[in-house]
């Protein structure tokens, strides 16, 4: 009986893990799913220097393009902390229209 309630709360314990494998389809249609697959989009893909059509196609358009002072796109993520601030991830472009920084915020 021990053994068992330990299985059951490693698996509880796992299960609770925000690392989700990337998927396209699930980030283009469950943006509240998004931060949980962020790190193993940014493992499985090398965003710098790609470019916005190679961004786009990956993950669709952005919530919000911003131009000043250089292009950034803003993907939203879902909710963060206590779901009072918004999880954001942030592709800075360069002159090229490459991505040269990428981060994730809260705000």
């Amino acid at each position: 009986m021990k053994r068992m309630m330990l299985s059951v709360l490693l698996l509880l314990i796992l299960s609770a893990c925000n690392n989700n494998q990337f998927d396209k389809e699930t980030w283009l249609t469950e943006p509240e799913k998004r931060n949980s697959m962020v790190y193993s989009l940014k493992n499985k893909y090398e965003l710098i220097g790609m470019t916005e059509t190679e961004i786009i196609d990956l993950l669709g358009e952005p919530a919000q393009k911003v131009n000043e002072p250089s292009l950034q796109y803003v993907y939203y993520m879902g909710r963060a902390g206590y779901g009072v601030d918004d999880s954001l991830l942030r592709l800075n472009f360069n002159k090229d229209s490459e991505i040269e920084s990428h981060e994730v915020t809260n705000d």
